[in-house]
C-alpha cells in the first residue's frame, strides 16, 4: 500500500488552507497513493478554534469527504475542531475537541480519534508558553481501524511522546501508526524523528508522521520533517522544512517478518496500564 504524509504551513486563512490542502492530495493521488495522512490543525491553525467549530462545524467534514470520495483516497484529517464528544454530548464553551477523522474512499466517515495528550509546556522560543488544555478537552478513546490493506493506529502529535499509547494501539492490531503533528520548531529539531523511530522500533510498526511546517505567525513556527519510519528504525524517506507530500510504500510482510524474527510483543513482562477511562472507538 502507497502512504502519503501532506505536509503544509498553513495559518488563520481558512480558504487559502483548503486550497493548498486539495492541491496536496490531488499530487498525493497522482503519485499512486491510497491513504493519505493531513497535519494537525490543516484547516486552521492557531486561530480561533471554538468559533472556527461553530461556523464551519459541518462544512469542514463535509469537504474533507468530497475530496476522498473525487480521488478515491483514504484519509486521515489531521484534527478538526468539533462541538461535540462522540457520544453526542456538547462539548462546554470555550473549548473544543481536537478530532482526527479517517475518511473512506467513498466518502464515508470511517473513525473518530480525539486527541488523548494535550501539550502544556514550556518552548524556548518566540511564543514560549504553549497550553492547549486552555483550548481543547482531551479525549478519552483509543482508535485502531481498518485503512485497506492496513491496520490505523490513529494518534496526533504530542500523543507521540507516550509510548504507552502506542503499545495499546500495537496490542490491538495496529500495523500502521500515524501522528498528524505540528511540532514547534525547537522541539521537532530536538526529538521529532527520534521519537518517531522509536515508536517503531518498541511496536514493530510502520509509523508516519505528516506534520506542519514554516511560520505560521510571527511567533509560531513549525519544524516539519514528515517521514515514514519502517518496522526497523529505518527512515524510509522524509522531508524537509517546505510544504511538500511524501509518498512511499509500506511493505506488510516485511513487518511481520521483523515482528516475527524479534518478538519484542510477547516477551513484556512489566505491563503499565492506561487509566481506567480509556476505551476503544
Amino acid at each position: 500500500m502507497k502512504v502519503a504524509a501532506i505536509q503544509l504551513c498553513s495559518t488563520t486563512d481558512l480558504f487559502a488552507n483548503l486550497e493548498a490542502t486539495s492541491d496536496a492530495l490531488c499530487r498525493a493521488a497522482e503519485q499512486g497513493a491510497e491513504l493519505a495522512v493531513l497535519p494537525e490543525n490543516f484547516a486552521c491553525y492557531a486561530g480561533d478554534y471554538r468559533a472556527l467549530a461553530e461556523q464551519q462545524g459541518q462544512s469542514l467534514p463535509q469537504w474533507v469527504a468530497e475530496r476522498t470520495r473525487e480521488l478515491g483516497l483514504w484519509v486521515v484529517a489531521g484534527t478538526l475542531p468539533m462541538l461535540e464528544r462522540p457520544d453526542g454530548q456538547a462539548v462546554p464553551a470555550p473549548r473544543v475537541r481536537a478530532a482526527s477523522l479517517l475518511f473512506a474512499p467513498d466518502g464515508s466517515l470511517s473513525a473518530r480519534y480525539d486527541k488523548l495528550h494535550l501539550f502544556d509546556a514550556q518552548v524556548d522560543d518566540s511564543q514560549g508558553r504553549y497550553c492547549e488544555s486552555d483550548v481543547f478537552e482531551p479525549g478519552d478513546r483509543v482508535c485502531v481501524a481498518e485503512a485497506g490493506p492496513v491496520k490505523l493506529g490513529m494518534a496526533v502529535c504530542y500523543d507521540l511522546r507516550f509510548p504507552a499509547l502506542a503499545g495499546l494501539l500495537r496490542d490491538r492490531g495496529a500495523n500502521l501508526l500515524v501522528y498528524p503533528s505540528a511540532f514547534t520548531a525547537v522541539t521537532g529539531a530536538a526529538h521529532w524523528e527520534l521519537l518517531l523511530r522509536a515508536r517503531a522500533v518498541e511496536t514493530g510498526c510502520y509509523v508516519l508522521g505528516a506534520g506542519q511546517c514554516g511560520q505560521h505567525d510571527e511567533r509560531r513556527r513549525s519544524h516539519g520533517h514528515s517521514m515514514l519510519v519502517d518496522p526497523w528504525g529505518r527512515v524510509v524517506r522524509s522531508l524537509g522544512g517546505e510544504p511538500g507530500v511524501l509518498v512511499e510504500e509500506i511493505d506488510i510482510a516485511r513487518l511481520e517478518e521483523i515482528r516475527h524474527r524479534l518478538p519484542v510483543h510477547k516477551h513484556q513482562r512489566l505491563v503499565t496500564g492506561l487509566a481506567h477511562d480509556i476505551s476503544e472507538c
